[in-house]
């Protein structure tokens, strides 16, 4: 049986970063969270409290962490013993910092391992 986490397209790599949510129908509406994981197409984020107001998939919000400013598009919401998860797609990443910095640093010792696999096989 395959599971969710095998059928990844892309890896996604854990990441500990706060992050301040703001969901593009309600502006003046922020809510506080971190990173759990990130790839180069969606995050993963933790809030600690419980959300008064649920966001719905399909939701745009703006995220914004340590120099990283990306749109996302919710694409699922799920309470949790404390607080919320939420799965979100990411459409645009504007501003690049820690988070893009880090899937960067991933993504050339991945290419780095496959190259000296392809070598060794050779």
């Amino acid at each position: 049986m395959i599971t969710a986490e095998e059928r990844r397209s892309e890896p996604r790599i854990e990441a500990s970063a706060s992050v301040v949510i703001t969901p593009l129908a309600a502006v003046g509406t922020h809510f506080y969270g971190s990173v759990v994981n990130v790839s180069t197409s969606g995050v993963r984020v933790h809030c600690d409290t419980q959300l008064k107001a649920l966001l719905r998939a399909g939701e745009v919000c703006r995220i914004q962490s340590r120099g990283d400013i990306m749109l996302c598009e919710v694409r699922n919401f799920a309470v949790a013993e404390v607080g919320a998860d939420l799965g979100l797609q990411i459409v645009h990443w504007g501003n690049a910092g820690e988070l893009k910095h880090l899937l960067s640093e991933a993504g050339s010792s991945t290419s780095r391992t496959a190259a000296v696999r392809s070598v060794m096989a050779a």
